[in-house]
């Protein structure tokens, strides 16, 4: 309820710019921020107890005359007459968020410059918890993605912010510019990135542009570049970029994505002979009904093209809970199971998926094989005990596909109850 009014007033008072959501565990004597682009900043001199969140909502709006900040947190009462009338509002969204914030074990203030714009800052206490699997998988250093050299091309500090924090938390070494124009500078002078990631909408030069003039210097094989933008990927031009990532980002699908792209890139080594070894013939050797069940649409699209240049056609799922809904709606031989999906996880749809048909009576029961980046043996283990048949890694590589479809004998579809029946 809290974050609900302080985000409602930040989009009323704000018509350009951007506002920003910070959470983190504070823990530490921190001093009360003078730099209104200062994340961080706490009421006074203070100790934050163990298990205190510290909540941040700023904004690039109207902003608060001097001396009027603490008029802000009194129950029916606006900055002035004026607010009021243009804006509407009772002015107790703020006294009653104050009073919940309080109630549970913190406080909020604000700090604003007027014209320029506003944070509001609350704190509460709450019991650590234990990471979940899915977190961890994504915490430290990764292999696939350690020491590897990322450009961010982004006229948005914010978002430039995340990604450099994001991949230098996996190993990586970020460098930023929000001008197109040095990062050009930086190639022609020989500077060496591994993959540019660049932000479609920018003032000075838009990514299109901008990746255009980095073909001229470097090809696809030297530099894959990754495409920013809120808008729809299918607008870009064809053979500029090798992926792309949507706005807002999710931290699973940047971890996919660059995953995906040091898997396939070819400055990283030899491509494997994927046209010799691909069996364009399977489908219709061995058909199969396929639902994919994948959030992530740039994998959802690697994963279908993959299976139509083996003759097949899949049905699509965006989670656990669509995954769960198209099984019930009809049968399917195999289902590729993503293990990280929004909502409903794939060991969690796979469970309800069996406890359909916990005698296993059912021969309509599909093929599950499981898609993760996870490939420890407890991870493969936490895969089987859900219910799941088969596992394979991510990035998927053609070989292993081929070879969990090949194992899979059609149980629910047409084809193999017309056998039963004969």
């Amino acid at each position: 309820q809290i974050l609900i009014n302080l985000l409602n007033n930040a989009v009323k008072f704000t018509e350009s710019g951007e506002i920003v959501l910070t959470v983190q565990s504070a823990k530490f004597k921190v001093q009360r921020a003078r730099d209104a682009d200062t994340l961080d900043a706490a009421p006074g001199s203070l100790h934050f107890a163990p298990g205190t969140l510290h909540f941040s909502v700023r904004d690039t709006g109207i902003g608060i005359p001097a001396g009027r900040v603490d008029r802000l947190f009194q129950a029916f009462s606006q900055v002035d007459s004026s607010t009021s009338r243009k804006y509407g509002g009772t002015g107790l969204g703020l006294a009653i968020s104050k009073r919940l914030a309080e109630l549970m074990g913190g406080e909020m203030w604000a700090e604003s410059v007027e014209g320029e714009g506003t944070t509001f800052h609350f704190t509460i206490t709450a019991e650590p918890a234990e990471l979940t699997t899915k977190l961890e998988r994504l915490q430290g250093v990764q292999s696939g993605l350690a020491k590897k050299r990322i450009l961010v091309v982004d006229d948005n500090a914010t978002n430039r912010r995340i990604l450099t924090l994001q991949t230098m938390n996996w190993g990586m070494k970020a460098v930023s510019t929000g001008s197109p124009s040095e990062a050009l500078t930086w190639l022609k002078r020989g500077d060496a990135f591994d993959l540019a990631v660049l932000d479609l909408n920018m003032p000075e030069m838009d990514g299109c542009e901008l990746a255009g003039k980095i073909r001229e210097l470097r090809s696809e094989a030297m530099l894959p570049l990754v495409l920013f933008s809120s808008h729809n990927p299918a607008d870009a031009p064809n053979g500029l970029f090798t992926a792309f990532l949507q706005k807002p980002l999710k931290q699973s699908h940047l971890f996919d994505t660059l995953m995906n792209v040091f898997d396939t890139a070819p400055v990283l080594g030899p491509r494997s002979p994927v046209r010799d070894t691909i069996d364009p013939e399977m489908g219709i050797r061995h058909p199969l009904q396929i639902l994919l069940a994948e959030d992530n649409a740039v994998n959802q699209k690697v994963a279908a093209r993959l299976l139509e240049r083996m003759g097949y056609r899949a049905d699509v799922a965006a989670n656990g809970v669509e995954a769960l809904e198209a099984v019930t709606r009809q049968a399917y031989d195999v289902v590729l199971m993503d293990v990280q999906m929004p909502e409903m996880d794939g060991l969690e749809a796979t469970r309800r998926i069996r406890a359909l048909d916990p005698k296993g009576l059912n021969d309509d029961q599909p093929h599950i094989i499981a898609m993760t980046a996870n490939a420890t043996e407890a991870d493969r283990q936490a895969c089987f005990e859900a219910g799941m048949d088969d596992y394979i890694s991510k990035p998927v590589r053609i070989e292993e596909l081929m070879r969990a479809l090949a194992a899979v004998q059609p149980a629910g579809s047409s084809l193999n109850k017309e056998g039963k029946e004969s």
